[in-house]
């Protein structure tokens, strides 16, 4: 794993549903789980598949899941959201 520091960044589907279907508070949640995951990548468990690759990890909240994929090789290390569900 790189030293250097991770970003998160959503796909374009992710990114819509954030702006359009969203709340307020559910976007505040959405915030602070991918600070904890910038902070550290592996910190969410695996997606819901065990034998595919463990780089797909994902959220789960009160009101939302997100899946991202850790994507560590530079020259820039990061998350990526590549779905969002809201439940």
């Amino acid at each position: 794993m790189t030293s250097r520091p991770f970003r998160a960044r959503l796909s374009r589907e992710a990114a819509d549903l954030v702006r359009a279907v969203l709340t307020t508070d559910q976007c505040k949640q959405l915030q602070v789980a991918l600070e904890a995951a910038v902070r550290d990548p592996w910190s969410w468990p695996p997606g819901d598949r065990a034998d595919l690759d463990d780089t797909v990890r994902q959220i789960v909240l009160p009101e939302l899941i997100a899946h991202y994929v850790v994507l560590p090789d530079p020259p820039d290390p990061h998350l990526w959201v590549i779905t969002l569900t809201v439940l």
